[in-house]
């Protein structure tokens, strides 16, 4: 990429939100430039290799409760990168395996296979570029890197979490209207702690190898072998909920993973081998309070739309409808 880069839109974030805006105006004529400070695309859609295995530790699944994305997902199976994983999943109890109709949907090889599959697809994906400022003016948006790389267009889209993208605005000297500033300003985000866990021996998990329990401190714990995307070696992932990970947020690693390792233990054999524990911490896990739109276009010239699933709901389902939402809304701010 060159120091000074250009494109119709510049997309802050790689996850499934801007893929899915970036897609939506590549198909519609204009030349787009996404990019994310990680080293991969896909966001909190994140499969980790650990060992001979891999294991979802971001998003779990994902379900499709409207039409539109229901059609994204059909697609998506018939091409062989998603597949049906289950109806339900049981709190651990004694009652069986729940069916409430709604299939829980995940990815051959782990979740971050699906934004690599639309990643592959875009003409400028750039990931590893860490972002300092986003500056708008007359002329359009000006976009700084860390290295000091500068990356211009006319339209901007935001989907990384909102208070990252106010840092952003900030550094910038970008200021919204109050009412804009206001309602982003409302929105939070649950934080998350995630265990993943490299065992040799017998897992008790039951169907179809997952355990949700949504009320509790260990809100998720599931079983990567069974669920059919390490096939080679038996990883766990094991998450806390949004009141346990705050609490521990800032305990030491090794007694986070031990406070994990305890309730995994329930759903192990005794005598199992633990060859290795990684944790990750996501401050962005997932939004507690939403905007009530699917994306936000800011009373702001040139144009700056805010999206990601902050704005559609906080499940992939409306990360994705956000994108799409903010794909057409910056087409219909650019032809105005």
């Amino acid at each position: 990429m060159n120091n000074n880069a250009s494109a119709d839109v510049i997309i802050v974030g790689a996850g499934m939100s801007g893929l899915m805006a970036a897609h939506v105006l590549e198909d519609a004529g204009y030349s787009v430039l996404v990019l994310d400070k990680a080293k991969s695309v896909g966001g909190r859609m994140a499969t980790r290799r650990i060992g001979h295995g891999v294991a979802d530790h971001g998003a779990q699944f994902f379900t499709a409760r409207e039409p539109v994305f229901q059609q994204y997902v059909d697609r998506w199976i018939d091409e062989n990168i998603v597949y049906v994983w289950s109806m339900g999943f049981s709190d651990g109890s004694l009652v069986p395996e729940p069916q409430d109709g709604h299939p829980r949907y995940a990815v051959h090889g782990g979740m971050n296979k699906l934004p690599k599959h639309l990643a592959a697809s875009l003409k400028n994906v750039q990931t590893d570029t860490y972002l300092v400022s986003v500056t708008g003016d007359e002329q359009g948006w000006i976009v700084q890197d860390d290295n000091g790389d500068l990356y211009t267009s006319q339209g901007l889209i935001l989907t990384s979490p909102v208070p990252q993208s106010l840092d952003l605005m900030d550094a910038g000297a970008t200021f919204l209207s109050e009412p804009d500033f206001i309602e982003l300003a409302k929105i939070t985000y649950a934080m998350c702690l995630c265990g993943l866990f490299w065992i040799e021996g017998r897992v008790t998990l039951p169907q179809p190898g997952a355990v949700q329990r949504r009320n509790s401190n260990i809100v998720w714990i599931a079983d990567n072998q069974q669920k059919g995307i390490s096939p080679e070696a038996t990883l766990i992932t094991v998450q806390a909920g949004e009141q346990y990970s705050r609490q521990m947020w800032n305990a030491p690693e090794y007694r986070i993973l031990n406070a994990l390792k305890t309730d995994l233990m329930l759903y192990v054999d005794q005598d199992v081998e633990f060859k290795e524990a990684q944790l990750k911490r996501w401050r962005y896990s997932r939004p507690l309070v939403t905007y009530h739109e699917r994306c936000m276009v800011a009373d702001y010239s040139p144009p700056l739309i805010f999206a990601g699933d902050a704005f559609g709901g906080p499940r992939v389902e409306g990360a994705v409808l956000s994108g799409l939402a903010a794909g057409q809304q910056m087409i219909a701010q650019l032809s105005k």
